[in-house]
């Protein structure tokens, strides 16, 4: 489940991407030289080639001709026919795989073809996304299940329950798996995903109404889709399951600062610069005194200071205020003026009353007192309408 207003940047949904697809692989648990069948080959025939790339022995079964002559060189065998009724022998296949596969069909046949898949595989892997839970995600699925039924195809999606029944019923042991993603995706992918959902309808003539209704959701702004978890099923026979390893979400390692370049020592002389003596004659005002060859005697230790005696209070002064040095006129508690020690470089100014505003504030000025909080109404800067 996401975490409310927890938000991946690209990179992180990037690395999020490619570990639950790690993972969801390693469900099905395909190891070189496994005898795999695959229903259909998909959009891209990604997935099959990937399973070729693992070094499992693969076959396609498929009907659709302008399929198969795009995948022709993909370097899989081909089994040209329908899963309700594949022409194979029982247990030809060590693992057969409906990868999103199940949801496109007409659910009337669902039970039929995975019986078939269990009749020819040892086992069956069915890898399918949950229905969408986000009010977005739901429109979004309705409006392409609408569009794909006015072309007379399939996009139902089922919940976890449906498909493991489905499984339960020809296969002994079942194994799920439930892969989803921790947080809400970036905005990109949103974008790429309706992008991708426009160019499959507009390739298939889907009604246009459709097809403006999504481009609609693509142009608002605040607008978030979550990405839809995604359940692994695998079934065999009574203790064939195999025992399934999982890789470790990869460690993310902060980037590494570079070290902060040495600073060169300021030289005393330019390179190549003959040395100049430490002399008043080479424009020195204090050359420094040569060091006494003898140990000097010990410096005394420096004496605490003695204690301030405590301030004498005169009637007249301000409370707080001590006796005013001798030569001040008593009457305003003023000293008279002393000579500093270096000379005073800047006037201090005398402190502006409490409350008032700093000085320099011409009258004209827009800075008004306002009142605390919890005052009149209409008297509160920051009221109804306010900034």
């Amino acid at each position: 489940m996401s975490q409310a207003g927890a938000v991946y940047t690209a990179d992180e949904f990037q690395r999020e991407s490619r570990y639950l697809e790690t993972i969801v692989w390693e469900a099905m648990a395909i190891e070189a030289g496994t005898k795999v069948l695959f229903c259909g080959y998909g959009e891209d025939g990604s997935q099959v080639a990937r399973a070729i790339e693992r070094g499992a022995d693969v076959t396609v079964i498929e009907h659709r001709d302008p399929a198969i002559t795009r995948f022709a060189n993909l370097g899989a065998k081909l089994l040209r026919g329908s899963t309700s009724v594949i022409p194979a022998k029982e247990n030809t296949f060590d693992l057969v795989i409906a990868f999103h596969y199940l949801h496109e069909i007409d659910p009337f046949f669902h039970a039929q073809v995975m019986s078939e898949l269990a009749r020819v595989g040892k086992r069956v892997a069915v890898v399918e996304p949950s229905p969408p839970a986000d009010a977005l995600g739901k429109r979004i699925a309705l409006l392409y299940s609408q569009a794909k039924r006015e072309l007379g195809q399939f996009e139902y999606y089922q919940p976890l329950e449906y498909w493991k029944k489905l499984l339960q019923a020809v296969k002994a042991d079942i194994s799920q798996h439930v892969f989803a993603f921790a947080k809400v995706p970036p905005r990109e992918y949103l974008v790429d995903t309706i992008d991708l959902l426009l160019k499959t309808m507009e390739v298939e003539d889907a009604p246009e109404a459709f097809i403006d209704e999504l481009r609609q959701i693509a142009r608002r702004s605040d607008t978030q889709l979550l990405p839809p978890p995604r359940f692994v099923l695998l079934g065999a026979a009574l203790g064939e399951l195999p025992v399934l390893h999982f890789s470790e979400r990869p460690a993310i390692t902060p980037p590494v600062e570079p070290a902060p370049k040495p600073v060169p020592a300021v030289a005393t002389a330019a390179a190549g610069a003959p040395e100049r003596p430490v002399t008043s004659e080479a424009g020195y005002e204090f050359p420094p005194v040569d060091a006494p060859s003898q140990p000097s005697a010990p410096q005394p230790q420096p004496t605490a200071p003695k204690p301030a005696p405590p301030p004498v209070f005169e009637p007249g002064l301000r409370f707080g205020a001590p006796r005013p040095p001798e030569g001040s006129q008593p009457a305003t508690g003023q000293p008279a003026k002393q000579q500093a020690p270096f000379g005073a470089p800047f006037a201090m100014p005398a402190p502006d009353p409490f409350g008032a505003p700093p000085q320099g504030i011409p009258p004209s000025s827009t800075w008004q007192w306002e009142p605390p909080e919890g005052g009149e109404e209409g008297d509160k800067p920051f009221g109804p309408g306010g900034a």
